[in-house]
């Protein structure tokens, strides 16, 4: 009798219980990690604050429209794709983001890389802050890149999309390789320049974004000096005389005037690879760039290489 007693009381209670509005439980915190330590949230973070255009090319790769990005207009020129959005909040430059802006853009999270670490603590004071680096640091830069966007997928919740994309990217850097093997042969050397002026030049190595995107397409870099530890060589003209009979990629935008001076220059007429006719113009990708801008420079490689070999 007891326990047929205890068991109705027991089964009205459940039954009162369930009759009861339900109660929301609040979501369980998420940590995640970065070069600087660990990032604490209470809900997933939407509203992204990026400091620099790999980091602004990553988001936009998976689908995340930053709501503050730095010098939008030098992305528009330099970086070109994937497209800015319509809107968001124009931060300042990339070395002194403007905090007044980081404030009103009111994000969620802030990322920025290691270039900007002295300004950690202070960023924190506005959103919780990520530090993810692709450069200045050892190893193949495209590595890094694909790390990266591993760790913002994981981060923003979309790590299938971040899978796509570094397929899509590395068959795309696959098949231009093909594309410039079909033209020149195996064995040829390729040398990746940027024309500061006429006197100063960046030269990348293998490491770099471009290099190491070169690797992956089944190409060698002709550079083999010295680089820094953003992986390219600040020369002049007697270091491009090292690269002897390569190809020569030089990285648009260079300023009209710089193009005539050097282009007129005697001692570039000299250079191997300006008497051959191989020197190639690449329109503007953006050589500190994410897994897109790696695939972008080898398709736009791949199609100037292509246009000198069928003038």
């Amino acid at each position: 009798m007891q326990l047929q007693k205890f068991g109705r009381v027991a089964l009205g209670c459940m039954l009162a219980f369930a009759a009861l509005p339900a109660i929301a439980m609040p979501a369980a915190a998420e940590t995640y990690m970065h070069e600087n330590g660990t990032a604490d949230f209470k809900t997933a973070p939407t509203r992204f604050a990026a400091t620099n255009w790999s980091l602004t090319e990553s988001l936009l790769a998976l689908g995340i429209a930053p709501v503050g990005i730095p010098d939008a207009d030098g992305y528009r020129d330099w970086v070109v794709e994937p497209p800015l959005p319509d809107d968001f909040t124009n931060l300042g430059t990339r070395t002194e983001p403007n905090f007044e802006a980081l404030r009103d853009s009111k994000p969620d999270a802030i990322l920025i890389s290691s270039d900007l670490g002295m300004a950690y603590e202070k960023l924190g004071d506005i959103a919780p802050t990520l530090v993810y680096s692709i450069y200045n640091r050892s190893g193949p830069a495209f590595d890094h890149a694909e790390d990266l966007l591993r760790k913002l997928g994981a981060l923003t919740g979309k790590s299938d999309k971040a899978e796509e994309v570094i397929a899509n990217a590395n068959a795309r850097i696959a098949s231009a390789g093909e594309r410039i093997t079909k033209v020149m042969g195996k064995g040829r050397k390729i040398a990746i320049v940027r024309i500061i002026d006429d006197a100063n030049f960046r030269i990348h190595g293998d490491t770099s974004l471009f290099g190491s995107v070169l690797a992956r397409m089944g190409l060698e870099n002709a550079w083999k000096g010295q680089v820094n530890s953003w992986s390219f060589h600040l020369g002049g003209i007697a270091d491009l005389a090292k690269i002897g009979d390569a190809e020569l990629a030089y990285i648009e935008p260079v300023a009209p005037t710089v193009k005539a001076k050097l282009f007129a220059s005697p001692l570039w007429k000299t250079l191997p690879f300006v008497r051959s006719n191989h020197v190639h113009a690449i329109p503007s990708s953006w050589t500190f760039g994410g897994v897109l801008a790696g695939a972008r420079f080898a398709e736009q490689l791949a199609d100037a290489i292509e246009a000198s070999a069928n003038p």
